[in-house]
């Protein structure tokens, strides 16, 4: 049987560029509320230098972590129910990312 994928998110980004507007200068972690039903999820990335991606539940607890990230695909992530998750993608202060997210559901 074929799975139908649904792209949730796919963008280029930009991770910890200087604002001294904000706490600590840099906007080193973006985050990406993403709606999804009860399935699969998978997160894809390709950067130019290390990141840090996690993905939260709707009770703010993390479903997973991977740090470190330069070209890799996560997943399969089981969800059990339809909710909002959260994409976070973070970097160290001082650091700066440019890289390619793409999140989808089977």
């Amino acid at each position: 049987m074929f799975s139908k994928k649904r792209v949730l998110f796919d963008e280029s980004i930009s991770v910890g560029e200087f604002d001294p507007s904000v706490d600590g200068a840099y906007r080193n972690v973006k985050t990406f509320p993403l709606m999804v039903k009860r399935g699969r999820i998978f997160i894809s990335a390709d950067s130019d230098k290390p990141v840090d991606i996690a993905l939260s539940d709707s009770d703010g607890i993390c479903i997973k972590f991977k740090n470190s990230i330069i070209s890799d695909t996560i997943g399969p992530i089981e969800l059990t129910r339809k909710q909002t998750v959260t994409l976070m993608v973070g970097v160290y202060k001082g650091d700066k990312a440019e890289l390619g997210i793409k999140v989808w559901m089977e």
